[in-house]
């Protein structure tokens, strides 16, 4: 091998060795930070800070097999679109250290597409204005809530607060690092069709990596769902509906650990419903295929 071939190898193994060098460099230094190597993820936001965010809801529903002859009266397919806007509100902390927050919806948007057309559903309007207090642990539990009384029945169905605890991570007590996982149950309420079902929901977080957002230090996290549901009953004026539902989905949430708020975060699962109601005559069973997707997102300016 002649000494100029050499040269140009021992050029190219020492580019390599920077660039390696400067990724793994970049991936746990910012601007003089470290990304840490293991974390304890908590709840630790200070008393008076607020942030606004934006969750958007889309869900569809659709009919199988021959739902479409049993059941003429039924959509034969259905969207939903939501999107409410709310700031979130750190109250105090309490001499054990849970925390209170406030909730308050500052604009809300609901519409249902059948056929093609879309209608809004004037209800969520009323939800302007109103407050939800709540006290949450460190690892995110919650433990009281107040102020849905003054929500109509309506408001109380639409679950808007099931669904954004559902976009928050709960934490568990030990030191995580990169591909470590672990499990959590919840209660949370779900579009499907003209109903807002209440369901158990199984999920698996796993730490996926650090980034910076906007400066701050983030940790990613990634999320696998399944929900499985079995003789749920729901009243609707005078019928009862039972439902059975399983499904699966994933998400991601992006979350500050600096100063303990939730970036962004993404749900979309796939569902398969079974119901039955006594509204018709002839009791039978309609199939039907739903998604449903949930994004909540930090609003520019709101910190």
């Amino acid at each position: 091998m002649g000494i100029r071939s050499l040269m140009k190898r021992r050029k190219q193994s020492a580019v390599r060795f920077f660039l390696v060098a400067l990724v793994f460099y970049g991936w746990t230094r910012l601007e003089g930070k470290e990304f840490p190597r293991s974390i304890r993820l908590a709840y630790r936001p200070e008393a008076g800070t607020c942030t606004n965010y934006e969750m958007a809801v889309e869900a569809s529903a659709k009919l199988v097999g021959r739902e479409e002859e049993i059941y003429p009266s039924v959509p034969q397919e259905s969207k939903t679109f939501g999107s409410f806007l709310f700031s979130h509100k750190v109250l105090d902390i309490t001499s054990g250290g849970n925390i209170r927050e406030e909730l308050t919806y500052t604009d809300a948007k609901l519409e249902m597409e059948i056929a093609g057309k879309r209608q809004s559903l004037d209800f969520a309007d009323r939800l302007k204005g109103k407050t939800i207090l709540m006290e949450i642990g460190r690892d995110g539990r919650t433990i009281s809530v107040k102020g849905l009384e003054e929500f109509s029945e309506e408001l109380r169905d639409l679950g808007i607060r099931d669904m954004y605890i559902q976009m928050r991570p709960m934490f568990p007590d030990r030191e995580l690092k990169v591909g470590d996982s672990w499990d959590n149950r919840t209660e949370s309420a779900l579009p499907i069709g003209d109903m807002l079902v209440r369901t158990q929901v199984d999920q698996r977080y796993t730490i996926s990596g650090f980034e910076e957002k906007g400066g701050n230090l983030c940790v990613l996290i990634g999320t696998n769902i399944e929900i499985n549901t079995t003789g749920k009953t729901l009243k609707k004026g005078e019928f009862d509906t039972d439902i059975d539902m399983e499904g699966k989905g994933d998400g991601e949430i992006l979350y500050s650990f600096e100063d303990s708020r939730v970036i962004s975060s993404r749900m979309g699962i796939d569902l398969r419903s079974w119901i039955r109601s006594s509204a018709y005559r002839e009791v039978r069973e309609i199939e039907m295929e739903h998604r449903v997707e949930l994004l909540l997102e930090e609003r520019r300016g709101g910190k």
